[in-house]
C-alpha cells in the first residue's frame, strides 16, 4: 500500500465526521499536518446556506494575512480566484505569470505571512450552482514538489470534494437523491478502486464503449465535471453502499 493512502483514507474519515462549521478549520489543519503542508484553504461562493450572499472562507492562513490580504483588496489582483473560478484542472501556482511588479510582491508578501512558495488550487462545481476553490500549499522545492505532485493530485482531486460536500453538510443544504443504475455504479466502482476503463470493461465482461457510456450516464446524473468529480459525489451520497 502506498504510504499516503492510509493518511488519504483516515482522512476520508475525519472529513466524514466534522459535526458542525466550527469544526471545519480543524478538520483543515488536521488535512495539513496529515500531509506535512504549510496551509490548507476552502473558498465558495453562493452556497445555498443562511449566509445569504456571502461568500465561505475555511482556512489555515495566519489572521494577520487573512487582514493584510483584505486591508491591501488584494481580490483585485489575485490569481488564484481569477483563474480558479474558470478552471477545471487542478492549478499548479507556477503556471502564473508573476513578471508584474503587483503579482511578485502579492507572492512575495504571501510567502513572508507563511503560506507557503508552492501552491495547487483545485476548482469545484457544485450541484446547487455554487463554486469553490480548495488550495493546498507547501513550502518545499520545486524538485520536492514535482516529487510529490503526482500524488496530491490524485488524492486532493477526490479529498477537495469531500471538504465541500462537508461544508454543505454542516450548513445544512439538503442532498438532492440521485438513483444510478447497477451497472453505473458497478462502473464507478472499479474506477474508484484504481481500475482503468479497459479493465473495468473486462472485469464486468462489457466492452470499453459500454463502461464509458454507464460512466458517462453516471456522471451526468450526479451533475459532475468529470468521472473523478461522480466518483467523489458518489461516496459523499452514500451510492456505493449496500451495492454490489
Amino acid at each position: 500500500m502506498r504510504a499516503l493512502d492510509k493518511i488519504y483514507y483516515d482522512i476520508v474519515d475525519e472529513i466524514g465526521s466534522v459535526p458542525t462549521s466550527r469544526d471545519v478549520k480543524g478538520m483543515l489543519n488536521r488535512v495539513v499536518q496529515s500531509y506535512g503542508l504549510r496551509t490548507a484553504a476552502y473558498f465558495a461562493v453562493n452556497i445555498p446556506s443562511s449566509n445569504g450572499d456571502d461568500p465561505y472562507l475555511a482556512v489555515t492562513y495566519s489572521d494577520d494575512w487573512v487582514e493584510h490580504y483584505k486591508s491591501e483588496n488584494y481580490v483585485r489582483i489575485d490569481p488564484v480566484l481569477r483563474e480558479g473560478f474558470s478552471a477545471v484542472l487542478p492549478i499548479d501556482w507556477r503556471k502564473f505569470d508573476l513578471k508584474g511588479s503587483k503579482l511578485r510582491a502579492f507572492f512575495g508578501e504571501a510567502a513572508e505571512f507563511g503560506l507557503g512558495r508552492q501552491g495547487l488550487t483545485f476548482p469545484i462545481r457544485g450541484r446547487h450552482g455554487e463554486r469553490a476553490l480548495f488550495t493546498i500549499t507547501s513550502d518545499v522545492s520545486d524538485q520536492e514538489w514535482d516529487q510529490t505532485l503526482g500524488a496530491f493530485q490524485r488524492d486532493f482531486q477526490v479529498l477537495a470534494y469531500h471538504i465541500h460536500n462537508a461544508i454543505l453538510r454542516t450548513e445544512a443544504v439538503e442532498e438532492e437523491e440521485v438513483h444510478l443504475s447497477p451497472r453505473e455504479i458497478e462502473c464507478l466502482k472499479w474506477v474508484a478502486r484504481g481500475k482503468t476503463v479497459s479493465e473495468t470493461a473486462t472485469i464486468l465482461s462489457l466492452s470499453d464503449r459500454t463502461v464509458r457510456f454507464y460512466l458517462d450516464l453516471a456522471r451526468a446524473k450526479l451533475n459532475a465535471t468529470n468521472v473523478t468529480h461522480a466518483v467523489a459525489k458518489a461516496m459523499n451520497m452514500s451510492i456505493f453502499f449496500g451495492s454490489r
